[in-house]
């Protein structure tokens, strides 16, 4: 542990130190191109600047090893790096090394490894950036036609086709941003402070630190705790690369005030608006509740259904393009059964129905019951009844019902109080008068009753 908290120190001057390699590489490089006479006081210059590039980057990469020692970073990305510097260490030396004319060496050997040098300085320059910074810290405010280009989203996951069933809230959102932001120190191998966030059990056993997540109380849930730290804080999680930005903070705290839950589908989820809104923004999943019809699925009616429904005045389209249900209106000025039994073998395609001025009479509502997705009802300038309307109970979905010019009396409120979809009710120039209305429609929370107050 001591020698942890010691080679954690030192290795903390490593972003300090490799700034000197850099700028004293690149000079050396482009003094290198200039020089002409190997015995001038220039060259004797040169000589002591090529050694200041070889001890820094020395010093510099030693700084480095110490500090991979402490166990941030992702063991793949930061064995590359590693090699890389080690690699540039050498061929700085060897820089130094040629300029001490021990060796006869040309100027074409030369210029490979200054090359090299120049080559190695971006290369363990882009590592060791992505290790500090993330992947992308290069091209993150780009303009936005270059980031479209040039960087693969990695730390998100769409999910535009794939049903709200099949997704889990934790394998498939939450424990992605603890694998992009958490693993690399708390896995199999590198257990600080012996916690282990690979796997939901591992996670939610906790370390010696106390509990990572409290079901339903961020505010005792230490991983929650360390990742909203100020990251001038010793305990600010993660400690190196990406921190966690707002919207990955407000998923991780709704998904722990929602219980922590760790095998249930993302469907079965109580969603509050602004987390609908970053599941669709960040995920493509549109967690929005859907109006009962576009979850209707049925197939499309042929030509032959049009037209055998034409032949029987009636006019019908699709209520849009990608969805089956019907609007419907009859044309002719009488309707029958023969119409209606025709009109009830397409009853699961009926959503909007307009039967005004058609004749309609009390056995013939009865039909209409049975078309279960209906939403929208005119039967105005019909002799109707309020007793005639009672099989429309059974109409679940109905939102709308036009009685405009009925014989509908005030017998009508007790029976559309238990219709629970309805949301307007048209009632015009019926039996039903206009202090009846005004004593009735307080009781109406969520139908809207339009009928004439004068």
């Amino acid at each position: 542990m001591y020698f942890l908290e010691i080679s954690t120190f030192f290795g903390r001057f490593h972003p300090l130190l490799v700034h000197l390699p850099i700028g004293f590489l690149i000079l050396a490089v482009l003094i290198s191109i200039r020089q002409k006479d190997r015995n001038s006081t220039y060259s004797k210059v040169l000589r002591f600047i090529w050694f200041l590039s070889f001890i820094s980057s020395f010093f510099s990469a030693i700084m480095g090893l110490l500090l991979a020692k402490n166990g941030h970073y992702i063991e793949k990305d930061l064995l590359l790096h590693k090699w890389t510097g080690i690699t540039l260490v050498c061929f700085s030396f060897l820089g130094w090394l040629f300029q001490l004319n021990v060796f006869n060496i040309s100027n074409l050997v030369k210029n490979i490894n200054n090359s090299f040098i120049i080559l190695f300085l971006f290369i363990v320059g882009h590592l060791g950036g992505s290790l500090t910074h993330g992947k992308d810290y290069l091209l993150r405010f780009s303009p936005e036609a270059v980031r479209t280009k040039l960087i693969t989203k990695t730390e998100s996951t769409s999910f535009k086709e794939t049903p709200l069933d099949s997704v889990y809230v934790f394998n498939d959102i939450i424990q992605p941003l603890f694998n992009n932001k958490c693993v690399a120190c708390h896995n199999e191998n590198i257990k600080r402070g012996d916690l282990n966030m690979t796997t939901s059990i591992k996670l939610l056993k906790g370390g010696k630190s106390g509990a990572a997540i409290v079901p339903k109380d961020p505010g005792k849930s230490l991983a929650f705790k360390r990742v909203i730290l100020s990251q001038y804080d010793q305990k600010f999680m993660p400690p190196t690369g990406v921190p966690f930005n707002y919207e990955e903070i407000q998923l991780l705290e709704w998904w722990i005030k929602e219980g922590a839950p760790t095998t249930i589908p993302i469907s079965m989820m109580k969603i509050d608006p602004n987390i609908q809104s970053l599941l669709f923004k960040n995920y493509y999943l549109d967690t929005k509740s859907k109006p009962w019809y576009e979850k209707v699925v049925l197939d499309q009616l042929n030509s032959e259904a049009f037209s055998e429904l034409e032949k029987h005045n009636f006019s019908c389209r699709n209520l849009s393009i990608n969805n089956s249900l019907l609007d419907i209106r009859f044309n002719g000025s009488k309707i029958n059964d023969a119409d209606l039994e025709v009109l009830e073998r397409y009853a699961p395609y009926i959503t909007w129905l307009n039967l005004s001025e058609s004749q309609l009479k009390k056995n013939h509502i009865k039909r209409l019951s049975k078309m279960k997705n209906l939403t929208r009802l005119s039967l105005q300038k019909n002799f109707i009844e309020t007793e005639a309307i009672t099989p429309l109970l059974k109409l679940e979905h109905l939102e709308i019902l036009n009685l405009h010019s009925t014989q509908v009396d005030k017998n009508l409120f007790d029976l559309i109080k238990s219709m629970n979809s309805l949301k307007k009710v048209f009632i015009w120039n019926t039996n039903i008068t206009s202090d009846q209305i005004k004593n009735q429609i307080d009781k109406f929370n969520s139908t809207e009753i339009i009928g004439s107050l004068e």
